[in-house]
């Protein structure tokens, strides 16, 4: 007979035995005690947090016979008993994964009329309700803003932002968040004192860490370690069932750009890779790292950090010699890792090439001393700083010729994979009449040249940026169909609004906010927003010449095939 998974066996059975959430448990002993039930909820969150044991914990809840509101659910009476054995006939929960169409909403509001069989209230829990089809969304409208006396809805989702407004708005919402290391390694030491399991110092936190705030997911490995064998669940197995990296390995990277080590730190990531080590997951726990040194020395707060007393003695002395910028820059550089990491087939070269860019990048664009290449002062280039996946950030230039490409613009940092002598032909390309006065200098190419990538990808990702802003504004979204992205300079983005109405709008403080935020997070990267309802007239400086030079389709075969940036223009001869 298979055994009962630890997530099911250790599920919440009272509201003080649930990890986390107090702020939805307080709302809700509330609403039972002054009898001010909703009649329709929706639990938001990342999976694994507590919505649907939050959804059974209710159901008790209204269905106890406790005559102390305050201690329902009692766990003890035959409502609270048969809901938590799943033997309940007036709760049902459905998976609206697998009941999408509109027959399945028709037949839970047929039902929905029927008085409970046997409790005060039948409570429906429809999970992952951002499944259902949007017939079936209608057809639920009026149930839900008006159902029979006897009955709950709870509606659980993930992704809120694709359940229909109508429905948000006839819900009482609240969303859950991730539980922190801190409550999840305790929960885990718990359960395995419980369950007769030895955990190793550090177990626990690395399981927490990688279940990244989902306790459903640090069960599922405590349940996988415990099948590994007899004795103590040590952390080297943790690391090897999760393909994860020892901190010491983590530390020792961070340890060489602090001194400026760059052999020490290619040391520490090809001891990684030849370890057999998740690099992915080693680049995330780099980050992770940085971002937690970057809150201490930034702030100073221990309590933003979500780490444990030995963690957090180690941080602090590394934040008494790091600088912020510095900090910003790696982390920019690191967290826009992880899409070339996966698709590349060399390994973890570009984890070793963000290394040296950490280190090194600056030292060629002769920005002078302080600012060369030393980690507490270095600042990225521009293509890497602002540019986000899939962008190859460490993309070298490529140049732009009339002909075919003579000696010189071929020159530049070239690809390794790419033979010297390989011509670049663009011979009907738009290119500018007259070279300017005075040579644009190579920072001038590199600025317009990651300023012009930054605009094609806003312009690739544009309709998910409003579709991700619906959720946070209707208006908002509505706002952007009359506006378009048209130029990028340095960390602000043009945006060109259809009247001066539609400018107006977007330029309110919580409107350029909404947008920022949206466009930040799909870029990962920090940007700011400004608007116009005039269109630049053509120009021929650099930037109006680069920006021609880029709509050639033999110059963007040329930067594709040997990924590469324009890095000069010559004039038509």
């Amino acid at each position: 007979m298979a055994s009962q998974s630890l997530y099911r066996k250790w599920r919440s059975q009272t509201f003080n035995e649930l990890i986390g959430q107090e702020h939805v448990v307080q709302t809700l002993r509330n609403a039972i005690v002054e009898e001010r039930v909703s009649h329709a909820y929706l639990f938001t969150g990342p999976r694994g947090v507590g919505k649907t044991s939050m959804a059974r914990l209710l159901a008790k809840a209204v269905n106890c016979i406790d005559p102390n509101p305050a201690a329902r659910p009692c766990g003890r009476c035959h409502a609270c008993t048969t809901i938590a054995e799943g033997r309940a006939v007036d709760v049902i929960e459905m998976d609206a994964a697998s009941n999408t169409s509109v027959d399945d909403a028709r037949e839970l509001i047929e039902r929905v009329q029927f008085r409970p069989a046997e409790m005060r209230f039948k409570v429906y829990v429809v999970d992952e309700c951002h499944m259902l089809s949007t017939a079936a969304f209608n057809a639920l409208l009026k149930t839900l803003e008006e159902p029979p006396d006897h009955a709950i809805f709870i509606l659980a989702t993930t992704e809120v932002h694709k359940v229909p407004a109508t429905i948000l708005s006839r819900c009482q919402r609240f969303t859950f968040t991730r539980h922190s290391v801190a409550a999840t390694s305790a929960h885990l030491r718990q359960i395995a004192a419980s369950e007769g399991l030895d955990l190793d110092a550090g177990a626990p936190e690395a399981i927490a860490r990688a279940a990244t705030g989902s306790m459903r997911d640090a069960l599922g490995v405590l349940e996988q370690l415990a099948s590994f064998g007899q004795g103590a669940i040590t952390l080297e197995q943790v690391h090897s069932l999760l393909g994860m990296t020892a901190a010491a390995e983590v530390n020792a990277l961070i340890e060489a750009l602090l001194h400026d080590d760059l052999g020490s730190a290619l040391r520490a990531v090809n001891g990684v890779a030849d370890q057999g080590a998740d690099i992915r997951q080693f680049t995330r726990d780099l980050v992770e790292r940085l971002r937690a040194l970057m809150l201490l020395r930034a702030t100073g707060d221990p309590s933003l950090l979500d780490v444990g007393e030995d963690e957090l003695r180690v941080l602090e002395g590394w934040a008494r010699r790091a600088d912020t910028v510095a900090l910003v820059a790696w982390i920019k550089l690191f967290s826009g890792l992880d899409f070339q990491l996966r698709t590349t087939p060399y390994g973890h070269l570009p984890l070793e090439l963000t290394v040296v860019e950490a280190l090194v990048g600056d030292r060629g664009l002769g920005r002078g001393p302080g600012t060369g290449g030393r980690g507490p002062g270095a600042t990225p280039s521009p293509p890497v700083a602002r540019v986000a996946p899939p962008v190859r950030a460490e993309s070298p230039p490529i140049t732009r010729a009339p002909a075919v490409a003579k000696e010189s613009p071929v020159a530049v940092e070239e690809s390794p994979a790419v033979a010297e002598e390989s011509p670049v032909v663009a011979e009907e390309s738009p290119v500018a009449e007259e070279s300017p006065a005075a040579a644009p200098s190579p920072e001038a190419f590199i600025a317009a040249n990651a300023d012009f990538t930054v605009l094609e990808r806003i312009e690739s990702l544009w309709d998910d940026i409003k579709r991700d802003v619906r959720p946070r504004s209707p208006t908002v979204q509505a706002l952007l169909h009359s506006i378009r992205p048209i130029d990028v300079e340095g960390n602000t983005i043009v945006l060109l609004a259809s009247s001066q109405f539609h400018k107006d709008s977007l330029e309110k403080p919580p409107n350029r906010r909404i947008v920022e935020d949206v466009i930040n997070k799909q870029l990962a990267a920090v940007f700011a927003i400004r608007c116009t309802i005039e269109t630049k007239t053509e120009t021929r400086d650099l930037r109006g010449q680069i920006r021609e030079a880029r709509k050639d389709e033999m110059v963007r075969a040329a930067m594709n095939i040997f990924d590469a940036h324009i890095v000069e223009i010559e004039p038509d001869v």
